[in-house]
C-alpha cells in the first residue's frame, strides 16, 4: 500500500476521543478540501509504497490493539486495505473518511468515521454513499453557524441516526477552533447532536506526529 506516515498517538476527535491508537495514514485524496490540514497526502504516489509484511512490523512496535486507518481518502486503496486487516484480525479498526466511496471491507472494520462535506469545503457535487448503520458515526465540519442547516438536509436525505451524528467545529489551530466551540455547542444541545472537540490540536497544535 502506498503509505503517507505511520505513528502511535491519541484518538483525537469523535466517539473514541481520548483512546491511545496506532494510524496508518495512506496515499492519495480526489477531494479537495479547503480547510484540509493533511494536504501532502493528496497525490497517490505521496509518501512510500509498504508491503502488508512491513507495516504490521510497524504497527506491532507499539502497545496498542486499536488502529485507525486515515488519509487522504483510504477507501481509494480499499481493495489492498482488505488484504492488510485480514492479516490483523486481533486490532479493533476505525476507518477516517469521507463516505464518498462505497465500503467493501466487510468484515475487517469495526466501525466508520464519516466526514461528508459541506459546501464550506468547497468540493463540487459530493455525494454521501451508504456505509453499514450499525457501524457508521457520521462528523460534520461546521465553520459557522449557517452550515447547520446543509446538515440537517443531509441527515434528513440519507435518514441518519441523530444520535450519530457529531459536529466539529472547522480549524487546524487551537485559537480557531476554540472560539466555534461554545455556539457549536449550544446548537448540539437544541438539535440533539454530540459534539467534539479536536484534541490533538490542543494537546500537540497543528504538528505532524511522528
Amino acid at each position: 500500500m502506498q503509505v503517507s506516515e505511520i505513528f502511535y498517538s491519541i484518538q483525537g476527535e469523535g466517539v473514541n476521543i481520548g483512546v491511545p491508537a496506532i494510524f496508518i495514514r495512506l496515499s492519495g485524496c480526489h477531494l479537495r478540501c479547503v480547510w484540509c490540514d493533511t494536504k501532502y497526502t493528496w497525490p497517490l504516489k505521496a509518501g512510500k509504497q509498504m508491503t502488508h509484511q512491513e507495516i504490521i512490523s510497524e504497527i506491532k512496535k507499539h502497545p496498542s490493539k486499536n488502529l485507525v486507518i486515515t488519509g487522504g481518502e483510504p477507501l481509494i486503496q480499499q481493495k489492498e486495505l482488505k488484504e492488510f486487516l485480514e492479516k490483523i484480525p486481533e486490532y479493533y479498526v476505525e476507518i477516517e473518511t469521507s463516505g464518498n466511496i462505497y465500503p467493501k471491507l466487510g468484515k475487517t472494520v469495526n466501525h466508520y468515521n464519516c466526514s461528508p462535506k459541506l459546501s464550506n469545503s468547497k468540493n463540487v457535487n459530493f455525494s454521501l454513499k451508504k456505509f453499514p448503520k450499525s457501524k457508521t458515526y457520521y462528523k460534520f465540519v461546521i465553520d459557522n453557524p449557517q452550515d447547520l442547516h446543509e446538515t440537517e438536509e443531509m441527515v434528513a436525505e440519507h435518514n441518519l441516526d441523530r444520535q450519530k451524528v457529531i459536529l466539529m467545529p472547522q480549524g487546524t489551530t487551537k485559537d480557531e477552533v476554540g472560539p466555534k466551540m461554545d455556539w457549536l455547542a449550544e446548537l448540539c444541545k437544541e438539535k440533539g447532536f454530540r459534539l467534539t472537540p479536536r484534541l490533538h490540536l490542543e494537546i500537540w497544535g497543528n504538528q505532524r506526529m511522528k
